[in-house]
């Protein structure tokens, strides 16, 4: 399992065909759209769409949008196969405004491997969550086997270091996009504060 580290391009404009693949595709009332194509160099483009009628903002981090892949296991389940790792920097934070009906372009990397299953991405936004669409692809299957504990990422070190333990599920909370995870695990963080103090 590794850090997602997807890359936005700026630069990228939707051609006619990418906008009416996305016309074609399944609605839904969801402010974002979602869909992942291998590339020929090796990765995968997701793209992007804001489906609503108003300009709106998605979240990044060093121009990493917070998105991480699942691979489907033998069993039929979705699983990650990659994890999120904050930035302890304040300037690494940032939006990218997008227009209504606007698609934007992020790649991730390609994984290969001797297991042929699915992968899908997700995207997390203002505690929400967005699929992409399923694509083929190979992985190792050793990518789905979970750390014993996500303690050395950023801000989970954090209390390592003040010698309390973040419990696992907290962790996978946070290092997995889930909905309030950030915040729980801030909560969670003062009122350890507090008690030690």
């Amino acid at each position: 399992m590794t850090v997602n580290q997807n890359r936005y391009n700026s630069e990228f404009n939707a051609n006619s065909e990418l906008k009416s693949e996305f016309e074609n595709s399944e609605k839904s009332n969801d402010e974002f759209r979602l869909i992942a194509k291998s590339n020929d160099n090796g990765k995968i483009w997701v793209y992007i769409q804001n489906t609503t009628s108003d300009t709106i903002s998605l979240s990044h981090q060093d121009y990493s949008i917070y998105i991480l892949q699942e691979a489907m296991d033998k069993n039929g389940l979705w699983k990650p196969i990659e994890y999120w790792e904050s930035s302890d920097c304040g300037n690494s934070f940032g939006e990218i405004k997008i227009e209504p009906n606007e698609i934007i372009q992020t790649e991730s990397a390609k994984y290969s491997g001797d297991f042929k299953t699915k992968i899908r991405f997700k995207l997390s936004e203002n505690n929400k969550v967005y699929y992409s669409n399923a694509i083929e692809g190979n992985i190792n299957p050793n990518k789905m086997i979970l750390p014993n504990d996500f303690s050395f990422t950023w801000p989970l070190a954090i209390m390592e270091n003040s010698g309390k333990k973040t419990p696992m599920e907290l962790q996978k909370k946070v290092v997995f996009l889930e909905p309030n995870g950030m915040e729980e695990f801030n909560e969670f963080f003062e009122n350890s504060m507090k008690k030690k103090n």
